[in-house]
This record gives structure tokens, C-alpha cells and sequence, in this order.
């Protein structure tokens, strides 16, 4: 091969030489025809020089190709159609799949690097969209350890020495689409999520301020899709004016320390003018300490706050019931045991009984007020 450039040259200054002469001979002789002698000499050795180099052209070519083919980091390799069998392989072919170039040549075919379940459906495949143009798609390969991981084919055809074939170009995308796979999972949970709950789901772009309800908003507060609800402006203008403040420094607190999980009690505005308390809870997603993300829920807590302060009322009554038992009735009670003790039994007619029987007339009236008082107090109980 060092020696190709300069045999190179000799045959272009050999064509040189002989065209000269022939120019030469063709301008100084007169005979009949002698110019077609002349250009017949330099055809022939124009063909004969191009016959000498094409080769050599044509072998440096293709050691090229071969060099940029093995050393070609993804994975590739050509294989016959009809038998499957592999018939080149590069290196990285070899490192990625664990199987060595003789292997690969020797013992194995294209239907090894499948899962067995997943052999007809690479048959079909190969039959009605790899029989003659470009193929692309993602499948699932197996390596020689029967680790699994998924891979996007590059296909296309080519003759090889004279067989037909398929060249083939691997790129490992197990990472992406295990990552694509997780995360449509996820959001069919989230969905999922959103329908079975009765609750107000939200999903809130941090940064361009755009929310999107589920049907909770219109179960619970009456709101349709006309009404703006997909602003955050329209969220904050619906929280009721005296827990506005409070809500809106919580958040910015939590945002502001980096936190992933907000809760808030307040009072939220209904389609109808009216207010229902509810629970916000939310995770809050950062990108580089900017939050950029905000899902979460609006819990409808109306009717157990309410709840909550109906009874926190009938046990303040319960209360009051209790001080009054303790303290009101015993003062009657107690003035009632007095009187009686004092009572003369020998004299029922005497002035001091007459006094003792006014007394105890106020008090059992006293005492009778008091357990009104206490019937009245039962009565808001219920």
C-alpha cells in the first residue's frame, strides 16, 4: 500500500508518454487512417491504466468501510435474509450483546437475540416490512447473559458478496423507553386518580400559570370550562378575602424554603356566590430550586366544619348544663334542706312557720326557673 502512490504517477506519466508519441506520429505521418491507429493506442492504454488503479481504488474503499464499520460505536451487522445468519458484525455488536465475532459468524442467528415468544412476530416482520426497503422500529433484545433491554433497529437493505441481505444499525434505548413507560404509567394514575375521586384535581404550571381541573371543580363548585378556571389568577381571586392573605404567604413560604408538600384550610367561592370550606393539599415540583409544577387536590370540608362547629356549640351548651346543675340548682336545693330543717313540727300554726313557708314558696320557684332555664338549653341541642 506505500508503494500504490508512486505506481500511481508512473502509470499517469506512462499515459502522458504515449499520448505525446501518438500526437507526435499522428502529426507527422500522412498515411490513411493513421489518426484512427493513433487514438485506438491511446484508448487501449488509457484502458489498460484504468484497469491497474481501479482495483487498488476500489480495495482502499472498501478497507475504509470495513475500518469505519467494526469501529463504529452502535451496534450493526449485516445478515442473510434467507437463513438469518449473520455475516459480518462489528465490534460494538460484540460488546453489547456479549456474543464474539465467532459466534456471531459460527453459531448464532438473528433469532437468538430475541425473546422465544417474540420470534414469529420477528418473522412476519422481516417477512412483509424488511423484504425490500428501509425499517425502523423498537424491539426487545436479549443478550448472551438473558438480560433484556430495548433497542431501536435501523434497517436497510444490501447485497453482501453477492447474497441478499440486511444491514442493521442497534441503538440502546432501553433507558428512554423505560423512562417513556414510567411515566405514561404514571400519568395513567394520575387520570385515573382524577376520575375516581370526587375532589377537585388540579395540575398548576408554575411558569406559565396554567391549571388544569378535572371534573371536581364542576362536581363540587358548579364551575365550567367557560369560566377561566384555567388560570391561576382565577383560583386565588376565588379564595374568600379574609383567609386570602393567610393561603398566599403559605405558599410563597413553602415555595420559597424548597418544600415539596402544602396544605391549607380556607374558604373557596362557588359558582353560585357561595363559599364552602375546603382542603388544599398539593407537591410542589422544582427544577434547578424554581418550583415549576404544582398537583394537588381541593378537598369539600363544608359539611364537617360545619359539623365540627355545630358540635363544638351543643358541648358549650353541655358545659353551661353542667354549671348550671352545679351551681344554680344547688343554691334552691340547698335553701330548701335549710328551710325544712328549721320547720317546727310542734307548732304548725306559728308566725316563724308562715315565714318559713314564704321562703321555701321562692326558693322551689327559684328552683323551677332554674329547670326551665335547663329545658330551654336542651331544646338548642337538638
Amino acid at each position: 500500500m506505500s508503494n500504490a502512490p508512486v505506481k500511481i504517477v508512473c502509470l499517469c506519466l506512462l499515459f502522458v508518454v504515449v499520448s505525446m508519441n501518438s500526437y507526435l506520429l499522428l502529426k507527422f505521418n500522412t498515411a490513411p487512417y493513421s489518426w484512427l491507429l493513433t487514438g485506438s493506442i491511446i484508448l487501449l492504454t488509457g484502458i489498460i491504466i484504468f484497469l491497474l488503479i481501479a482495483p487498488r481504488l476500489i480495495n482502499k474503499r472498501a478497507l475504509q468501510f470495513e475500518h469505519l464499520f467494526n469501529e463504529y460505536p452502535i451496534p450493526m451487522w449485516i445478515y442473510e435474509k434467507s437463513t438469518m445468519r449473520f455475516l459480518s458484525v462489528n465490534t460494538a455488536a460484540s460488546a453489547k450483546y456479549g456474543y464474539s465475532k465467532k459466534e456471531f459468524l459460527e453459531q448464532i442467528t438473528v433469532k437468538d437475540l430475541r425473546n422465544v415468544e417474540d420470534v414469529p412476530l420477528l418473522l412476519e416482520n422481516a417477512a412483509e416490512r424488511c423484504s425490500s426497503g428501509e425499517y425502523r422500529g423498537i424491539w426487545k433484545h436479549r443478550k448472551k447473559d438473558g438480560t433484556n433491554f430495548f433497542t431501536e433497529i435501523y434497517s436497510l437493505p444490501a447485497v453482501y458478496f453477492g447474497k441478499d441481505a440486511r444491514f442493521i444499525m442497534s441503538k440502546d434505548v432501553d433507558a428512554e423507553v423505560k423512562a417513556n413507560r414510567e411515566a405514561h404509567e404514571l400519568g395513567m394514575r394520575y387520570e385515573l386518580l382524577a376520575k375516581a375521586t370526587n375532589d377537585a384535581v388540579y395540575d398548576k404550571n408554575l411558569v406559565t400559570n396554567a391549571v388544569t381541573w378535572n371534573h371536581g371543580l364542576s362536581d363540587l363548585f358548579h364551575y365550567n370550562n367557560a369560566d377561566d378556571t384555567d388560570l391561576v389568577e382565577w383560583w386565588q381571586t376565588n379564595i374568600h378575602a379574609t383567609d386570602y392573605f393567610r393561603v398566599m404567604a403559605s405558599l410563597e413560604r413553602c415555595k420559597k424554603e424548597n418544600l415539596n408538600y402544602w396544605s391549607e384550610e380556607y374558604r373557596f367561592r362557588c359558582a353560585d356566590g357561595g363559599y364552602k370550606y375546603v382542603v388544599d393539599r398539593a407537591f410542589i415540583m422544582y427544577e434547578n430550586g424554581q418550583p415549576y409544577r404544582m398537583i394537588g387536590m381541593i378537598q369539600d370540608i363544608d359539611r364537617h366544619v360545619k359539623q365540627a362547629r355545630l358540635l363544638e356549640e351543643q358541648n358549650k351548651t353541655l358545659r353551661e348544663i353542667a354549671w348550671i346543675n352545679s351551681h344554680e340548682i344547688r343554691r334552691p336545693v340547698v335553701s330548701i334542706l335549710g328551710i325544712t330543717d328549721l320547720f317546727d313540727k310542734n307548732d304548725q300554726n306559728g308566725d316563724f312557720n308562715s315565714q318559713l313557708m314564704a321562703w321555701l314558696h321562692e326558693s322551689t320557684r327559684q328552683l323551677d326557673e332554674i329547670i326551665h332555664k335547663i329545658e330551654h338549653k336542651v331544646k338548642t341541642l337538638q
